[in-house]
């Protein structure tokens, strides 16, 4: 320790001149010059000379700095070791990161695909699950009287079906010949007797005209899209009852308001009972639109089970 003290003062104390292509630089001392071979600056291959001298020596050769250019250049190796695992492990970073990318879109596009069959095609375990129940194509009139009302439950609205009291038939007005003037054209007679187009009309039962505004595409879309939430009840039922093989036609009332306030089973088995009340329970969540004027009846009908 003290022999390398003695060495490092003496590098301290002691000045030299380097060169640096054609030029002559420093004078730096010796430390100074360790310094710049530490940081690769200088390099056992740079010529210095004390000031005064004429011939100028390659550091590694001059005895003072032998070990300091050992260990610079020691340590220039375990640099570029280090530099170059930085870079491998950047490069596998890299790939890396593309695979996981390349990867990732893969099972975007894969899940979007999956997706986009199931939308058009229903999934396999839904059809699994409901194996057994099929549904005829629904039937949308006007809502008509029924004989057995009494045995059913009628369900509050907000626009209950008005009662229909009986009325005379009004006296057709006799005819009247037309009283032109020359001062008034047929025309402009016929423009003020011109009426506006009435809305769509059905024939009650008591053979009168009443005006229906519900739209049976948009209750059909209703029907259509919703009509697979029954399935759960009537796959209910066939538990219930094992073997089970029925037809189990029904018929629903819009209101008014766009809810289902009555609901008719036309099998005596399922008038009323835990069927009956599941049914009626999905049918009132479906969203058909509120409408004016009669209200609008749905008939679908059901097939439970196969024949043994």
């Amino acid at each position: 320790m003290l022999a390398g003290q003695e060495r490092d003062t003496e590098l301290s104390e002691q000045e030299w001149l380097f060169r640096q292509g054609d030029l002559v630089l420093g004078p730096l001392s010796g430390q100074q010059l360790v310094e710049k071979l530490y940081t690769g600056e200088m390099t056992a291959d740079t010529l210095i000379a004390p000031p005064g001298a004429r011939a100028f020596a390659r550091m590694g050769d001059v005895e003072d700095f032998k070990v300091h250019v050992a260990r610079a250049q020691a340590k220039a190796r375990v640099d570029a070791e280090v530099r170059a695992e930085r870079e491998r492990t950047l490069r596998k970073r890299l790939i890396l990161g593309g695979i996981s990318l390349a990867v990732t879109a893969a099972l975007a596009i894969g899940a979007w695909q999956a997706a986009r069959w199931a939308a058009v095609h229903g999934t396999g375990s839904e059809e699994d699950e409901f194996a057994g129940i099929t549904v005829d194509l629904p039937t949308i009139t006007l809502a008509q009287a029924r004989r057995d009302d009494q045995d059913l439950i009628a369900y509050p609205t907000n626009s209950p079906r008005p009662e229909k009291t009986p009325t005379e038939p009004r006296p057709k007005p006799a005819a009247t010949p037309s009283t032109t003037t020359p001062s008034t054209s047929a025309a402009a007679v016929a423009s003020k007797t011109e009426k506006k187009p009435a809305a769509s009309a059905t024939a009650d039962p008591d053979g009168l005209q009443v005006a229906t505004e519900f739209d049976q595409g948009a209750i059909n879309k209703v029907v259509k899209n919703n009509q697979k939430t029954l399935f759960r009840c009537l796959k209910e039922e066939a538990e219930r009852q094992p073997g089970l093989f029925a037809k189990v036609p029904i018929e629903f009332v819009i209101g008014n308001d766009g809810k289902v306030s009555k609901l008719y089973v036309d099998n005596p088995q399922y008038k009323k009972g835990p069927l009956y009340d599941c049914l009626l329970t999905e049918l009132q969540k479906w969203p058909f639109k509120a409408y004016n004027g009669e209200r609008a009846s749905v008939g679908l009908a059901f097939t439970v089970g196969k024949k043994g």
